[in-house]
């Protein structure tokens, strides 16, 4: 493929990391007058691209390259990364915003055109629609493109309450709405204000059932029965999820814990009662500083702990239960849950999340924890003919899309080279995985070289990172 060639225009911000608002243009002189707008009186960075009026694959790709190599620079604050564009450049705002939803935390655009049913993954972004007036649909390349006003439409019955719509006034030209929109009405303070770290996407998994997926992409799950819900980890956003929560069902809220790490139990103590491992309960109780980020710094008291293991049930009213199973490795006590009445399991870091399992030990530990591990899956085994035809929900659920950050957003572009979900088939391979270290198939020395320390056998991988 040819290397795509992209300019830019750079302001940096005076303070660092910093918020970045990418703004696309289409040539060199609307760039820089774009640039001038942008750049007075920002506190954040700004940088604007140059595009081409089509972008067509391969540029979407290296201009993909491009923004992640921005958002993980030391410059930028990698989840208050916004997106706009000129009004030349509408359809290219809305194509890159739907094909990379989760890195953009606002979006601003002014009119164009774009494919409404790729439009949908934005329902989840704060998006701000200049709306000039209608002007229908067309059919490019095999595929529908909406105007701006059916755009919305399409995100608003998707479910969306992050869509904001301003009408100028009539016969106000695209690129004047785009200029009074930066120029007089603050609309780069809200960009620049909006932060992922406080979003969360929430899909619908099936009545009863919803996963809650935050900036760092961990999922949680709200599981509904008659007399209260139980929430399956809590990720790790700092935006209102007792709020949330309340908005998703009526019943009050438990926290049941997969393992204690801060991505699944981050200020536990929003809860009024927590389910862990009775383990945890006692390692906590013994050093609570290593239980980083499970309560806040000013947490007067600690919620309910209740302790659970394997078999324990949790009863949710109307025949809805969770039932414990025990899955130590990612941690000494990890658990996952068993819910036959949507028949659904929720595995939490247990098997990986699609594409690896994460061990966490001394490297003069490393027989024993992968030893351990395959005790913990030779064990759980026994409960596999009842959960193969279940939803194994994981608890990193876009990891389907394998662990390359810059690459799992592909899926919604459709153009994915990687797709393995949880399912028992990983539970086997990965026992067969452990036996492979053990029985040194894997040798020490080629699982040191590797890069992570990354092994793997038929759809199972675990990667390594040893402590000090």
């Amino acid at each position: 493929m040819e290397k795509q060639e992209i300019s830019w225009l750079w302001k940096s911000a005076q303070a660092v990391p910093a918020p970045l608002l990418v703004c696309l243009a289409g040539n060199c002189e609307e760039a820089e007058a774009c640039m001038r707008i942008l750049s007075e009186e920002s506190d954040g960075s700004v940088a604007v691209v140059v595009l081409p009026k089509e972008i067509i694959p391969s540029l979407e790709q290296a201009l993909g390259d491009l923004i992640y190599e921005w958002k993980q620079s030391s410059e930028v604050e990698g989840t208050r990364l916004s997106l706009t564009g000129s009004s030349s450049c509408a359809d290219a705002v809305w194509q890159v915003a739907s094909h990379f939803p989760q890195w953009f935390s606002a979006v601003c655009v002014v009119g164009g055109h774009g494919d409404p049913y790729e439009a949908r993954n934005l329902r989840g972004t704060p998006l701000l629609a200049y709306l000039p007036e209608e002007t229908g649909t067309v059919v490019h390349g095999g595929k529908v493109k909406a105007d701006a006003e059916r755009l919305v439409m399409g995100l608003r019955i998707s479910g969306s309450e992050m869509v904001e719509c301003r009408r100028p006034a009539p016969g106000t030209k695209p690129e004047e709405a785009w200029r009074q929109a930066f120029l007089t009405e603050k609309t780069q303070d809200w960009m620049l204000a909006q932060d992922r770290k406080r979003q969360w996407q929430v899909t619908l998994v099936k009545p009863g059932v919803w996963r809650i997926d935050d900036y760092f992409t961990a999922s949680c799950y709200l599981v509904e029965g008659t007399e209260k819900a139980v929430l399956v980890d809590t990720g790790m956003g700092e935006g209102d999820l007792t709020g949330l929560l309340a908005a998703l069902t009526r019943l009050p809220v438990e926290l049941a814990v997969t393992h204690p790490h801060g991505d699944h139990m981050y200020h536990a103590e929003r809860f009024s009662r927590v389910y862990l491992h009775e383990n945890d309960i006692a390692r906590l109780q013994e050093a609570p500083q290593q239980f980083r980020n499970a309560f806040s710094a000013d947490c007067q008291s600690l919620p309910e702990l209740c302790p659970i293991g394997e078999g324990s049930r949790i009863e949710l009213g109307g025949g809805v239960v969770l039932e414990v199973a025990e899955l130590s490795g990612h941690t000494p006590d990890s658990v996952v849950f068993i819910d036959d009445a949507h028949r659904a399991l929720y595995t939490g870091d247990a098997v990986g999340s699609g594409y690896i399992a994460l061990m966490i030990c001394r490297e003069e530990e490393l027989e024993q924890t992968v030893s351990a591990y395959r005790e913990g899956l030779e064990k759980f085994k026994k409960h596999l003919p009842r959960v193969r035809d279940y939803a194994w929900l994981g608890g990193h659920a876009v990891q389907e899309n394998g662990c390359d950050e810059r690459h799992q957003p592909d899926h919604f572009s459709g153009c994915s080279h990687y797709f393995n979900p949880i399912r028992a088939e990983v539970v086997l391979d990965m026992k067969a995985l452990c036996e492979d270290i053990l029985s040194e198939r894997v040798t020490r020395a080629e699982l040191m070289a590797a890069e992570e320390h990354y092994c793997s056998h038929g759809c199972a991988g675990m990667f390594f990172r040893f402590l000090p």
